[in-house]
């Protein structure tokens, strides 16, 4: 049988290559792993979670939209609410707008956008969905 060992990397197209390094590191945390003139590669070592930006030699305009077909947005998996909360205050003390912790029938969530409008979720997923889900406790 064919296997899937989980999600490899998330790459999104960015038409500013520095800004989109400073989000990435300075504000959620990662590192830079691979820097190339065509693409870089952050990691967030504690968790796996890999994401990869490119300009597309600089080619790239506008701004994503997540009504339009493509990805809608990309969900970081938080442990507890009380970390959702510390993360709330940390994007208000590195000035990035979000919205309200949330919580939904699936668990509670605090939105945010990356620069270019990208949107990003932090996400606490309730206990009892993720056994419905089949991935243990969440």
């Amino acid at each position: 049988m064919r296997s899937l060992d989980g999600i490899s990397h998330v790459s999104l197209t960015v038409p500013d290559m520095n800004r989109a390094r400073w989000f990435w590191t300075t504000v959620m945390g990662f590192e830079v792993g691979i820097e190339t003139p065509a693409a870089t590669v952050c990691v967030h070592r504690a968790s796996g979670t890999v994401v990869g930006f490119r300009d597309h030699a600089g080619t790239v305009t506008g701004s994503f939209d997540e009504t339009r077909v493509g990805m809608d947005h990309i969900a970081l998996a938080v442990s507890s609410l009380d970390d959702l909360q510390e993360w709330s205050a940390w994007l208000d003390e590195q000035d990035v707008g979000h919205a309200e912790v949330v919580e939904s029938d699936l668990g509670h969530h605090l939105n945010l956008r990356a620069p270019d409008n990208i949107a990003v979720e932090l996400f606490v997923l309730r206990p009892q969905v993720a056994a419905a889900l089949g991935l243990g406790t969440g």
